[in-house]
């Protein structure tokens, strides 16, 4: 009877919500994902090298994020023994991600367009919402002070 009653208690630790922030919902995981993806369309890696141009990230940050989501069986990361690069791709479970990152992006982007909140123009570029400008989507902090 108390193991019974104990089932059927909220236990956030155990809930899908939480489960979803910590793997995908912190304040960087979306960012990497997309910059993999959008490597991935246009044919080319992600080398870890890339994410501090597109990302203000620091690079202690940036090596934990990308080690869970490594652990978590999103990304894959491949070392490249020639030039001691290394390179990242999304799995296949990863990619099943972006649909459901489009779907909040999609939604902040109409519910802040709906409220007349200023949108980071960039971010409208890689999501399709901006004419594409690629010197600026490639490196985006290049020229901030």
């Amino acid at each position: 009877m108390q193991q019974e009653m104990q089932d059927q208690e909220f236990n956030i630790k155990q809930d899908p919500y939480n489960y979803m922030l910590r793997v995908l919902f912190n304040r960087w995981k979306p960012y990497i994902i997309r910059a993999i993806s959008f490597d991935q369309d246009a044919g080319r890696p992600t080398y870890y090298s890339a994410f501090f141009k597109q990302l203000p990230i620091t690079q202690k940050v940036l090596s934990q994020n990308l080690k869970e989501l490594e652990q978590d069986g999103l990304i894959e990361r491949h070392v490249l023994p020639e030039n001691l690069r290394v390179e990242y791709h999304l799995t296949e479970y990863g990619s099943t991600l972006l649909p459901i990152l489009d779907a909040v992006y999609d939604w902040g982007w109409h519910d802040m367009k709906k409220k007349d909140i200023p949108i980071d123009p960039l971010g409208e570029m890689w999501h399709g919402y901006r004419k594409q400008d690629a010197s600026r989507m490639h490196q985006p902090f290049k020229n901030k002070q």
